[in-house]
């Protein structure tokens, strides 16, 4: 049973107006520039940004920027765990502290940020932790939809790539400052 918020809240969104997008369907990608950094060296349990910006230089509105990333986890077999099948075989390789704000969609490696007109940009921006020591490769993927049906092509840069990125065996030293209580890193 809907309350009267309930029913304000529906007939808002009814009312509401859809952006200005153009049909995708038609199958030419949309020209896009992308550029995307990730620190090379890390150490576990540090805290790193992985950062993606695309630009829309097309004349046409993407239907909805996003960015699709591999390799943030891994699958063990099940005879790795000593206790025989396990409910969900993923582990991470860095733990995801902050996706980019409202980018969230139902696949778990897909981040969307909505409709990016012409001539704009957005940025993807994740905090991530590695907690799995070793060299690991991050691939990223950029799409004009979070189902595929608004290919991109890079007028600058790449539109996927891979970070290839070597993690430290050991995490980076730490003190408790005694004045704030936080966890600093000590100075080199």
């Amino acid at each position: 049973m809907l309350g009267i918020a309930g029913c304000a809240l529906l007939l808002t969104a009814c009312g509401s107006e859809a952006p200005d997008i153009e049909d995708a369907s038609d199958g030419r990608p949309f020209a896009v520039s992308v550029t995307a950094d990730f620190e090379e060296r890390q150490e576990l349990a540090g805290t790193e940004t992985l950062r993606i910006t695309v630009r829309n230089q097309d004349d046409r509105t993407l239907p909805d920027v996003s960015v699709v990333l591999d390799g943030l986890q891994r699958t063990i077999a099940s005879e790795d765990n000593g206790a025989g099948r396990i409910a969900d075989p993923r582990r991470p390789i860095w733990v995801v502290d902050a996706p980019p704000a409202g980018s969230t969609t139902a696949y778990v490696n897909t981040w969307a940020l909505g409709p990016l007109p012409q001539g704009e940009s957005k940025t993807f921006r994740w905090k991530l932790t590695p907690v799995v020591p070793g060299t690991h490769d991050v691939e990223w993927r950029v799409s004009g939809g979070v189902d595929s049906d608004a290919p991109v092509r890079a007028s600058r840069g790449e539109t996927e790539g891979t970070f290839k990125v070597r993690v430290a065996e050991t995490p980076r030293s730490t003190t408790v400052d005694p004045d704030t209580n936080r966890v600093v890193p000590d100075e080199d």
